[in-house]
């Protein structure tokens, strides 16, 4: 009887102990049920941090940026205004060779990432389970404004001579598509809605809409920019864990949005209005110098709020603060 009563109480113990080891977690690396309330020892460590650092790759981003701006500003206001002065040659041929150098080198970078995303190994390809073929959200979004951008280049330079008025609004209005949809992610986040027909890059069907400005860092980072599933993955744990960094891209979207929305409307109803050449000159070149003071601002302001975030965080993550 007292062997029994001893192997009842020794069974017993082994069960209690089981209990409490099954009840913590299998792994350190396990993420909490809440992803938007991380464990006491990342209130402790500061907020996750991001695996890439802007500095190591600044040629590289600023040739890439020059390049881009050789496109879209240069090339059609240089090339425009010393051939139309300087030769004889037909307007319609002068626009033929713009029209075939606009989107070279962007339509280059948007070819390569597609590749990147389509290869056989997941590396730059958004998190839980992306399909080869389904791409990212800028891959996604950036395609119809490429699109309507060649088609209206096209469609204004065939007649003879070219409707200049509506060559003047191809950037406005691919800035206008970009800003109308990100305004719709700011919307549905705010209220909360959920993802129901398709993902935003890392963000399934189910979970509740990203602001656009998360996306855009998470793809143009993890497959531009060469940080892979690393970066989605740290991206995503950041985002989750700190509301101060969803509340700057959020801030970040919305300046971006009205902004930009403005600034194409604007220059659509001076394309139509405003002499020729002035209006044609102003189209290809202000967004461009309104693209640089965004980042320049946009630089400045993730600075100072990351600089908030990480002076704030042990106090934000708080038990009951």
């Amino acid at each position: 009887m007292a062997s029994n009563t001893t192997n009842i109480n020794n069974n017993s113990s082994s069960t209690q102990e089981n209990v409490t080891l099954s009840s913590a977690p299998t792994s350190p690396s396990m993420p909490p049920k809440n992803e938007a309330e991380p464990p006491d020892d990342v209130a402790v460590r500061g907020p996750p941090p991001l695996p890439y650092n802007l500095r190591e790759h600044k040629l590289m981003i600023f040739l890439f940026w020059m390049l881009i701006l050789t496109e879209c500003t240069l090339i059609p206001i240089i090339f425009y205004f010393c051939i139309a002065n300087l030769t004889d040659m037909r307007p319609g041929a002068m626009f033929a060779i713009i029209t075939a150098m606009f989107g070279f080198i962007s339509g280059g970078e948007y070819g390569l990432r597609g590749l990147r995303l389509a290869m056989k190994k997941d590396t730059y390809r958004p998190l839980f389970g992306a399909g080869r073929w389904n791409f990212d959200t800028v891959h996604l979004v950036l395609g119809q404004p490429y699109f309507v951008m060649t088609a209206l280049m096209i469609g204004f330079s065939i007649p003879d001579p070219p409707i200049m008025r509506g060559l003047s609004i191809i950037m406005p209005v691919g800035i206008l598509m970009v800003t109308i949809y990100m305004m719709w992610t700011g919307i549905a986040h705010h209220f909360g809605w959920h993802l129901r027909h398709h993902r935003l890059s890392s963000h399934v069907v189910g979970q509740v809409y990203p602001p656009l400005t998360f996306c855009i860092m998470e793809d143009i980072t993890a497959c531009d920019g060469g940080g892979g599933k690393e970066y989605r993955e740290a991206a995503l744990k950041r985002y989750n864990a700190s509301p101060r960094f969803r509340r700057m891209l959020v801030e970040m979207l919305w300046g971006w949005a009205i902004t930009g929305s403005v600034l194409s409307i604007v220059l659509i109803a001076l394309a139509w209005t405003l002499p020729v050449e002035i209006a044609y000159a102003l189209g290809w070149a202000v967004p461009s110098v309104w693209g640089a003071i965004g980042a320049w601002v946009t630089i400045k302001w993730g600075q100072r709020s990351i600089r908030i975030e990480n002076e704030n965080w042990e106090k934000d993550h708080k038990v009951g603060a």
